[in-house]
């Protein structure tokens, strides 16, 4: 088995490159010459229940303590993008791991401790310009379990990544968010539930966004979840048809 930690340290992609990372549900890590970013990270078991419904179904690829990140993002307050489980290993004296998330997030991580020299409020209509990376978050609809959850635009190295967080599929996007230019790569969940597009919404949101690459995401890590990357990969075919489709393996690299 892979040390994907170690790859992902010693692995630094060309200038002007990015290396991304899935590493299931809605966790991403995107490395580029420079940094090192967490996008809604979920690598505990903290969702599980007592009657034991939303346990992992896959083991987590890493572990937070064999990781330095740079800045870790948290779209929303969810258990499964805000892992309160594994919080303290990720962000700790011994590193430098920044949080940035909606006020939320940070009402979320000052009750359990985290000290407010780490962390960065970033809200919807905000942008961030650290280190090489420019981080803008956009409007993401995810109900009101989470009126805050903010969409995130990147852009690192010479490409624009746009992450829509979990948000159902509006036919008014293109009103609602700003893609500020083109988009390399549209990572999107596709799992049809909580408030997500299913796979054919998801190819709508697609179509609309017009990527060079979309990475769809949110599934293989709850049964409750669902999600049919088959599905999406035939309705994309056929509603975005000038959009290359890749399907990552668990901590497979996508070199961008």
């Amino acid at each position: 088995m892979k040390d994907l930690a170690k790859e992902i340290a010693e692995e630094k992609p060309m200038e002007g490159k990015v290396n991304l990372y899935w590493l299931g549900g809605a966790s991403f890590i995107i490395r580029s010459s420079k940094s090192i970013i967490g996008i809604d990270l979920y690598l505990s078991n903290a969702c599980m229940q007592k009657d034991g419904s939303f346990k992992r179904l896959v083991p987590a690829p890493l572990q937070p303590e064999d990781i330095s990140l740079d800045y870790l993002i948290a779209t929303h307050n969810h258990g499964d993008h805000l892992d309160v489980g594994f919080l303290e290993k990720f962000i700790h004296p011994g590193n430098v791991t920044k949080l940035i998330g909606p006020t939320s997030v940070m009402e979320v991580v000052k009750k359990i401790g985290i000290k407010s020299n780490r962390i960065m409020v970033l809200n919807r209509g905000e942008n961030l310009d650290l280190d090489m990376v420019k981080i803008a978050a956009v409007f993401a609809d995810h109900g009101q379990d989470a009126p805050d959850c903010i969409g995130v635009i990147i852009k690192i190295g010479n490409a624009r990544i746009y992450f829509t967080s979990d948000s159902r599929y509006r036919p008014d996007f293109p009103n609602l968010v700003d893609l500020g230019g083109a988009i390399d790569v549209l990572i999107v969940p596709i799992n049809g539930k909580y408030g997500n597009p299913d796979p054919k919404d998801a190819s709508y949101i697609t179509a609309w966004v017009m990527p060079r690459m979309v990475i769809p995401s949110h599934f293989w890590i709850f049964a409750e979840h669902g999600g049919d990357p088959g599905f999406f990969l035939e309705c994309c075919r056929d509603i975005s048809p000038n959009t290359k489709i890749v399907i990552p393996a668990i901590s497979e690299k996508i070199v961008i």
